[in-house]
């Protein structure tokens, strides 16, 4: 038994073996449109070599066998062909210039379309040649690209993506060019599926490769008799698979706590912490990991309560610990602040900080008898009151003053009002020095937190202030208070003043509160410039100079006391002279720094003297002046400049002369004294215009401009002058008789067993840009027996006959005109007619046969995979004779 089971798995694996040809030769070869993005691989440098990409072109599998190439040299709009191979080595005429690469698909190989792609500008060594190789369309200029895989690094990318400029490129739907061969079986009989089981007696590859050939013929078609399938529809093709993925690096980062969350909590902090303590006690850490496949640039970020550490860049995989900290001077408040770090690339990682701050312990403006501050001595702890007595005062009776042998105790605590200031502070005000104080005044709200009515007097220490109260008596009501109002009087010293304002009992003289003032008086402003010149005067110059006289610098100093800003400098005149912007705005007073600035005459002033005046204004001066004077001398006529002539378009055929081509007789000069008209002799017939042609072109007319008498040329100015000119190419008519069909012939050897495919080739059909006028003839629809229509391209069809017979295959075209706009039926139409014979297959059967001119290749049906069939066909055979004895051995053993 085990010599059979040895053997048996030998055969299953030699049988498995000859299942892969299956597998390996299902790939279909690539049919349709071309589509999709060309590029060019190369360095855009002389002597490099360039070399077509069409990887990402559509259909897949395109291989060199199925597109020709086409590369030119572009100068201007004119294109010039200098290669037709998939490689182009780039010589010294190619320098300054583009090269455009245009693949075209094979109709025969079952591929049709053009793509187009453009390099950049050729250099002269790869050394000059622009790191970014890729001339990008103008519609993507706004676009940010993807960079390229890192496998591609080598190799520069030259191409320039044409999808803007030939958006009308593909005009059939893609699906099209995915569905499968359309093949019409015609005047076939109807056979029975049971007979193409493959019987015992059969011959084993005989029977294989009818049925390889049965399973391709699922869209063959029989017309003529009742048992035919439909034509599967446009949509109904199947589409592949998108293999390609995508390349383009992913941004993306992520923020965690040392908690593992995105939430910071700096607690609690009291207002008016210090930036020491909160590096020392407060600072936190966020941790920013790159969680994409490119790099991160971070860009700077400042939130308004914390601050953070700024981040440059962080690579693939990355991170990075950030410090985050309460910015010093938050109010008090409770905070809760998103942060959000944002890349360059459009990344965003956010976390949140949360912070509460609280109201200092030691609030100096604390004044509230109820809640007094520790550090006021002038409100006791606990104040003497009917409910709440001191142990320090006599204690008031529940109700004053009903029992006459009780008197109310005068125990009088003066404090300031609930929304009343405790000090006067007057150095937001501007003070000057020497000036009056009128209506410069600031109040201060007085209570009395005691027992009792006070009788109030106010008095200063030096009378560098004067006060005055609204009253002067003062009850312990809880509700009347006093106003004080403070004005400063002495101006005379500049600095800061500072002053004391005593409230005291008018009856005992006891000081029952001192309140501080302060106040700074300014100098008087004295704003006051000069500079270190009181004119300027320049050398005089010939008329026609063009250059002018070296520029002269004025300085500016500040010799008041006030800071000069906003400072300006201006000329009057009408261009004579020039200035530059001050070195600064801003200057202080002082005699170490100043101010500079420019001022120079203007270039081709004519003859004459120029004086003008240089105003210098700031924010606190009105203008400070300085003359400036400038002299032109008379001088001859002199050329200075030739103009240049526009662009002329012309008709198609117009006479090759300069009226003919509508050149102009004189140009414009430009000379010291003004413009002028010259005369031009114009060389047409030097330039390469063909008045016999009616295709579009493009040249230029060189000519020589004649100075008019008494003007000279001393710098030697080129007088040559060109104009470039278009002529319109004139309208394509079409000839019917271009019209052609192609695949069959009237001496074609066909029969019932062959699969006839033909294409419809319409005159002007390929007619690009098209104008007014143009002519041409698409193909409409082909008969066989049966009439069918084209939708649109490709115009070309397949099909079987099932009969034999003399036939006539005819194709009709209409005529269409451009008119303007669109292509537009005339209603002329055109057929062409292809007689054909076809005979009986000498191997005809009940079912439908190979291919006939497939059979009879000596290699096999290009599928898009170049895998050789021979070794597995060997395999199978090997498998079959092993199989076929072993039944034998064991037939004889029995």
């Amino acid at each position: 038994m085990r010599p059979r089971k040895i053997i048996a798995m030998v055969m299953t694996f030699l049988m498995m073996l000859s299942l892969l040809p299956s597998l390996v030769f299902a790939s279909a070869a690539p049919e349709g449109e071309l589509g999709g993005k060309l590029k060019i691989k190369g360095i855009a440098a002389v002597g490099s070599e360039l070399s077509a990409d069409y990887t990402k072109a559509t259909p897949e599998g395109l291989t060199d066998d199925d597109v020709s190439f086409s590369w030119s040299r572009k100068v201007g709009d004119q294109l010039t062909e200098v290669g037709t191979e998939k490689t182009y080595k780039l010589t010294d005429d190619d320098l300054g210039n583009k090269i455009e690469l245009k693949i075209t698909g094979k109709s025969e190989m079952g591929v049709t379309g053009e793509l187009k792609a453009n390099t950049v500008e050729i250099v002269a060594t790869p050394e000059e040649a622009p790191e970014e190789t890729t001339e990008m369309p103008e519609s993507e200029q706004e676009v940010i690209q993807a960079e390229e895989p890192a496998e591609e690094a080598p190799t520069e990318d030259l191409t320039e993506d044409p999808s803007a400029d030939e958006s009308t490129q593909q005009v059939e739907d893609t699906s099209d060019a995915e569905q499968k061969e359309e093949v019409i079986d015609i005047g076939a009989e109807p056979t029975d599926s049971s007979e193409d089981v493959m019987q015992p007696s059969e011959e084993p590859a005989a029977d294989s490769a009818a049925s390889q050939d049965n399973s391709t013929d699922d869209s063959v078609i029989d017309i003529g008799t009742e048992d035919y399938l439909e034509i599967p529809e446009a949509d109904q093709s199947e589409t592949p698979e998108e293999a390609a993925t995508s390349e383009e690096p992913v941004y993306a980062a992520e923020a965690v706590t040392e908690n593992g969350d995105t939430v910071l909590d700096f607690g609690t902090a009291e207002a008016g912490f210090t930036q020491a303590e909160s590096e020392t006690s407060m600072m936190k850490t966020i941790t920013i990991k790159n969680t994409g496949t490119g790099t991160l640039n971070f860009q700077e970020i400042s939130p308004e309560h914390f601050m953070v550490q700024d981040l440059t860049s962080l690579a693939a995989g990355e991170s990075v610990d950030a410090w985050v900290m309460p910015r010093e001077g938050t109010a008090a408040g409770t905070y809760s602040d998103t942060i959000t770090y944002t890349t360059e690339e459009g990344a965003e990682v956010s976390f949140t900080a949360n912070l509460t701050v609280t109201d200092s312990k030691s609030d100096a403006g604390n004044t509230d008898p109820q809640n007094p501050s520790e550090e006021d001595p002038a409100t006791p702890e606990n104040p003497s009151t009917p409910e709440n007595p001191s142990s320090e005062d006599p204690v008031v009776p529940e109700n004053p003053g009903t029992d006459p042998e009780e008197p109310v105790q005068n125990n009088p605590i003066i404090g300031f009002g609930d929304d009343s200031a405790n000090i006067v502070d007057f150095t937001d005000t501007a003070i000057m020095q020497n000036a009056g104080t009128d209506g410069i005044t600031k109040t201060v709200v007085l209570k009395n937190n005691g027992t009792g009515t006070v009788n109030l007097e106010v008095s200063t220490e030096s009378g560098k202030v004067q006060a005055a109260l609204d009253r002067t008596d003062l009850p312990a009501d809880g509700s009347t208070t006093a106003v004080l109002t403070v004005q400063p009087v002495d101006t005379s010293t500049v600095g800061t003043i500072t002053e004391n304002i005593i409230i005291a009992d008018s009856s005992s003289k006891t000081t029952l509160l001192t309140i501080p003032v302060t106040y700074t008086v300014q100098e008087k402003p004295a704003p006051s410039l000069t500079t270190d010149v009181t004119e300027v005067n320049f050398d005089s110059k010939e008329a026609g100079y063009t250059e002018a006289p070296a520029s002269k610098t004025v300085s500016i100093s500040n010799n008041g006391n006030v800071k000069l800003t906003g400072i300006t400098v201006a000329v009057s005149g009408n261009g004579e002279f020039t200035v530059s912007a001050p070195s600064q705005t801003e200057l202080e007073a002082s005699a170490d720094q100043n101010v500079t600035f420019t001022v120079a005459p203007a270039v081709g002033l004519t003859a004459g003297t120029y004086n003008q005046t240089v105003s210098i204004k700031t924010d606190q001066l009105d203008s400070y002046n300085i003359p400036v004077s400038f002299t032109v001398t008379e001088a001859a006529t002199k050329l200075t400049a030739v103009g240049k002539v526009s662009d002329i378009s012309v008709a198609n055929g117009v006479e090759k002369c300069a009226d003919g081509l509508q050149l102009p007789s004189t140009v414009k000069i430009t000379t010291n004294k003004g413009d002028m008209n010259a005369s031009v002799n114009w060389d047409v017939k030097g330039c390469a215009y063909n008045q016999k042609s009616t295709d579009a072109q493009k040249f230029s007319v060189n000519g020589t401009v004649v100075l008019p008498d008494g003007v000279t040329n001393p710098d030697n100015l080129s007088l040559v002058v060109s104009v470039n000119v278009s002529v319109k190419r004139g309208p394509i008519v079409s000839d019917a008789a271009a019209n052609t069909i192609t695949g069959i012939s009237s001496d074609g050897d066909y029969t019932t067993e062959t699969k006839i495919t033909f294409t419809a080739v319409g005159a002007g059909s390929d007619i690009e840009n098209p104008i007014k006028g143009d002519v041409r003839y698409l193909p409409l629809n082909w008969e066989v027996l049966e009439t069918r229509s084209w939708d649109g391209a490709p115009y070309s069809a397949t099909f079987r006959m099932g009969k034999t017979g003399d036939y006539t295959l005819t194709v009709t075209y209409n005529q269409q005109k451009f008119d303007g706009s669109n292509w537009v039926n005339t209603g002329t139409q055109d057929t062409k007619k292809v007689n054909f014979t076809v005979k009986a297959s000498p191997n005809q059967t009940l079912t439908p046969a190979a291919d006939k001119s497939d059979a009879n290749q000596k290699k096999a049906v290009k599928t898009g995979d170049n895998t050789p069939i021979l070794p597995f066909v060997i395999i199978l055979i090997v498998a079959v004779v092993l199989i076929a004895g072993i039944l034998v051995y064991r037939n004889k053993k029995k």
